[in-house]
């Protein structure tokens, strides 16, 4: 079982999208993160040093996603998932971009992935 920490609604402007317009004019993107990892030792020590930032995580997605460039929401997921991963104590994200100027009728887009470092790896965690 892994703890979460979840990372509501970040509102940023970015350049997404793959029509004329859509290079030039920012777009209202809003992304959640949900951040997995073992937090026990934290807790239990109440010590910092032993988790992450997650007001760093927030500006992590913020600066990522307001400085990207992609044409599609999956690229963005992709790339943004794996920037998180580097934060030491997190082995897995799971993300939620919408998109809510993209439909033409419904309310929102939204794009929902998920990634872990044992993925990329391709190790399976240790069962200590």
């Amino acid at each position: 079982m892994q703890d979460r920490i979840r990372i509501c609604e970040i509102t940023v402007d970015a350049i997404i999208g793959t029509l004329p317009h859509e290079r030039h004019t920012p777009q209202k993107l809003i992304v959640s993160a949900d951040l997995y990892g073992d937090f026990r030792a934290a807790g239990r020590a109440d010590d910092f040093n032993l988790t992450f930032d997650y007001s760093q995580a927030e500006r992590m997605i913020f600066d990522f996603v307001s400085a990207s460039s992609y044409q599609l929401l999956e690229a963005l997921a992709e790339h943004l998932a794996e920037h998180l991963l580097t934060l030491p104590c997190l082995e897995k994200v799971s993300l939620s971009i919408r998109k809510p100027g993209a439909p033409q009728i419904a309310r929102d887009i939204v794009l929902e992935i998920e990634r872990s470092k044992q993925e990329k790896t391709g190790k399976t965690p240790d069962l200590a």
